[in-house]
């Protein structure tokens, strides 16, 4: 058994509130998703960026962790990986920002279509190797207080639906056997998708939470995106607004090519929440709906990024559902270079007209 220590949660345990984990932020990049620019634990993000962060409005961070690098190969974790995260928490908790630690990234399973792996949900032995890993961490941060949540897996993609939720079990036993009560957010399956939540079966545990991921339309949410395949000089999709046939500028079988035509308004993405509180209220009605992800890439105009944000807010606040948008100073950024608010962080967040 490994034994820890927490050196940065005494001071703040007792003088936080608990925070409502309604309105959050991804930090994305920066302990996960990483390149040269943006290398693991880089000095662009720190204590200024969480009161930022506060000052804003946000109540929570979700912190995306690849958590291939907190484990070393002997099976113990890496503490100079868990040292930047430990920092972070602290200087969350001291503003009263709740924090998930979200595992981005596990052994066996990755979302990412460059190196997509999905061992994880057939194989024993690796299992079991991931539970001793969730197992540790659970006990590295189990004194912590409950502004602190766990996210077992970020956007599974099993290749059954059903094996997730196997998985599931096993991974929550483990973090139960330190942590009884902490909330641990679960998923569906293929990028916690919308459309395979009817096949999530959540256990009977009083202190898990649902999480699922929101970019529809990909074709205004994700234009001109190369991970996704969409060319750079695709034509300009706007909110609202009617998707465009990309015809002869995809590939014949890719998957955007059937939206063409489809209508892009603030009715369709609530005709989608609409779905997930029926089901919530049908199947789980105790249990708090969390949209872990959503946002607009910044080559969408910055007029129906502002829009189409404001429409999924307003959703999720008519369903009770919190949020936590991606990201902070990526892509999808709600802060730009000079430290301004996007359009984004507008949809979020508008600004107060002044009483005349």
């Amino acid at each position: 058994m490994l034994g820890f220590s927490l050196p940065f949660f005494g001071p703040f345990a007792a003088a936080a509130a608990s925070p409502t984990f309604r309105q959050g932020i991804n930090i994305s990049h920066w302990l996960s998703q990483n390149y040269p620019e943006r290398p693991y634990a880089a000095d662009w993000f720190g204590e200024s960026d969480v009161a930022w962060i506060a000052d804003q409005g946000f109540d929570h961070i979700r912190f995306p962790i690849d958590g291939r690098l907190w484990l070393q190969a002997d099976g113990s974790l890496d503490e100079s990986k868990i040292k930047p995260f430990e920092q972070a928490l602290a200087w969350a908790r001291a503003r009263d920002l709740g924090v998930i630690l979200d595992m981005h990234f596990l052994p066996g399973a990755s979302f990412d279509p460059t190196a997509q792996e999905s061992s994880l949900f057939t194989d024993r032995t690796l299992q079991h190797d991931v539970a001793n890993f969730w197992r540790h961490v659970a006990r590295r941060f189990a004194d912590a207080d409950a502004g602190l949540r766990f996210e077992i897996l970020n956007e599974p993609v099993a290749e059954e639906n059903q094996q997730l939720n196997a998985l599931n079990r096993v991974l929550l036993a483990a973090i139960r056997e330190s942590n009884p009560t902490r909330t641990v957010y679960l998923t569906s399956n293929r990028w916690s998708g919308f459309s395979t939540l009817s096949d999530v079966v959540l256990p009977d545990d009083p202190h898990v939470a649902l999480t699922l991921h929101y970019y529809e339309p990909m074709i205004f949410t994700h234009q001109r995106a190369s991970w996704v395949e969409f060319p750079d000089d695709m034509p300009v999709v706007t909110f609202p607004g009617t998707a465009p046939d990309l015809t002869g500028t995809v590939r014949a079988d890719h998957w955007v090519l059937q939206s063409a035509g489809h209508a892009l308004t603030a009715a369709a993405i609530e005709a989608d929440f609409i779905r997930v509180a029926r089901w919530v209220k049908q199947q789980a009605p105790d249990v708090e709906v969390h949209i872990g992800e959503f946002g607009v890439y910044d080559k969408a105009p910055d007029d129906s990024r502002e829009r189409w944000t404001k429409a999924v807010r307003e959703s999720c606040e008519r369903h009770g559902f919190g949020w936590a948008v991606w990201d902070y100073r990526g892509g999808f950024a709600v802060r730009d270079a000079a430290g301004e608010g996007t359009a984004i962080l507008q949809g979020l967040f508008p600004p107060k007209r002044a009483t005349p």
